[in-house]
């Protein structure tokens, strides 16, 4: 029973990442509820600390689409398929989620305690590219991101932008997307195999058909 036996370990996968984003969205929602109101500090500017901004500056709307466009490319090539819908997905959801919190959060919780915009974006980037980078890649990819990850954290606290609580928050939106959408890329080997054996079935007529089954 080939088809059962490979059935559990993806069941048993799924189930653990959605615990994962539950569990992230929970801590979320008790983070914003319990942060501390304390009045913000502005840091003395410094070279290090302009040095930080101009970091900070350079993680814009463009930056990040740019991002995701290189990402759905190299799913592209890989011929992964739900990898660009996967790329967007997470990267697009847990920016919005972040603004979504920031503005409905903004009236009872300082701004430096909101999840920091920026670190979303670089935190769910890190997480799309883990999920369409090839297994030799991965292990550099997460590196690289977890650097890129603690240096835009590490300036946030320096130009006074964000605090241990926001940056908190922001990591917890990008692993709530991050889990989530990785289950969907489980499902990936199953439709490359498909689409080899016939290009003509690719994953978008594989999810109408599932999509047709339950209704």
């Amino acid at each position: 029973m080939p088809g059962r036996s490979s059935a559990r370990p993806r069941k048993n996968a799924i189930v653990a990442r959605v615990a994962v984003s539950g569990s992230f969205a929970i801590a979320l929602s008790v983070l914003l509820i319990s942060a501390p109101h304390a009045p913000s500090v502005p840091a003395e500017e410094t070279p290090a600390v302009a040095l930080a901004g101009v970091a900070l500056d350079a993680i814009d709307v463009t930056t990040v689409l740019t991002a995701v466009a290189v990402l759905a490319v190299v799913a592209l090539l890989r011929k992964l398929p739900y990898g660009i819908g996967v790329v967007i997905a997470c990267t697009i959801g847990a920016v919005v989620t972040g603004e979504l919190v920031r503005e409905l959060a903004g009236s009872s919780v300082s701004p430096e305690d909101l999840p920091f915009g920026q670190l979303v974006a670089v935190g769910a980037l890190l997480g799309a590219a883990s999920m369409v980078a090839s297994t030799s890649w991965r292990p550099v990819v997460l590196g690289l991101g977890t650097v890129a990850t603690l240096a835009v954290a590490a300036s946030a606290l320096a130009v006074g932008s964000a605090s241990i609580a926001g940056l908190a928050g922001a990591l917890m939106v990008s692993f709530v997307w991050w889990p989530a959408c990785s289950i969907v890329m489980l499902y990936s080997p199953e439709a490359a195999a498909r689409e080899a054996h016939n290009p003509l079935d690719t994953a978008a007529l594989a999810v109408q058909r599932k999509m047709g089954r339950s209704r």
